[in-house]
């Protein structure tokens, strides 16, 4: 759920715009509802939506003393104002539209369907940034059991480079060895997925660590000079991953 607010003096204004988002936009909710500067502050201070409807002409002041006292702004802005004097200044903030009163539902829809395409951009960088935040955390745990027929070998997780299904085995693809397991790929995705290994095609399992290029072609080049196919789906995925390490 995308979580609002919107900043508005005039309460005909705000009660349109409040019902225009709960009727239309039924992936939205606003959680507050204020109408002059210094309470706009307050709030944003302590809280962080991920969209405000910021009037510019308000009560105690105006939509730019509000921006300029925060130390960061990490949400979206788009403007509602009766006047478009303000459209240049409006630029340097990080504004995702600017809508003229009396606001119309049809530019409402189009000017929030722009912020969604933002949003969800974002969405998925912050949780490639987690996911490596995670990776990283879970990297402490450091080594695998694996049983093969006639033997047992305890194998450092950071020096296994890929693991390749070959129906209801699994071959291990170390750094300086190869060493087939009699499970399948799927219970030692269920194990590595906690680490640094994604899934990146049916047939395999990498450690992104050994990860070099991600191909235009639906494959990744590895360190070891190895190219592995990757499923079209998985690309980005595997992009903003690597952007982040």
């Amino acid at each position: 759920m995308i979580k609002a607010i919107i900043v508005e003096d005039e309460f005909n204004a705000l009660n349109t715009l409040d019902k225009l988002i709960t009727y239309t936009q039924k992936d939205i909710e606003v959680i507050a509802k204020i109408d002059n500067v210094t309470d706009a502050i307050s709030f944003l201070k302590e809280n962080t939506p991920d969209l405000v409807f910021l009037d510019i002409e308000l009560i105690g002041g105006n939509a730019f003393q509000i921006l300029e006292a925060l130390d960061s702004i990490a949400f979206k802005i788009i403007f509602t104002t009766a006047y478009d004097e303000f459209a240049i200044k409006a630029i340097k903030f990080d504004t995702v539209d600017y809508l003229l009163k009396p606001i119309d539902s049809e530019e409402l829809s189009n000017c929030i369907d722009r912020f969604r395409v933002r949003f969800k951009k974002e969405q998925v960088y912050k949780n490639a940034i987690d996911k490596v935040s995670e990776i990283n955390e879970k990297e402490i745990q450091k080594t695998l059991l694996i049983k093969t027929a006639d033997a047992q070998y305890f194998l450092q997780i950071t020096d296994i480079v890929r693991c390749q299904s070959d129906g209801a085995y699994t071959t291990f693809h170390t750094v300086d060895k190869k060493i087939m397991s009699a499970r399948n790929l799927k219970y030692y995705e269920n194990i590595l997925s906690e680490h640094t290994f994604v899934r990146v095609h049916q047939s395999h399992l990498v450690n992104i660590k050994y990860i070099k290029t991600v191909n235009s072609n639906n494959t990744v080049s590895l360190t070891n000079d190895e190219t592995i196919p990757v499923a079209t789906r998985k690309k980005t995925y595997l992009k903003q991953i690597l952007e982040t390490l």
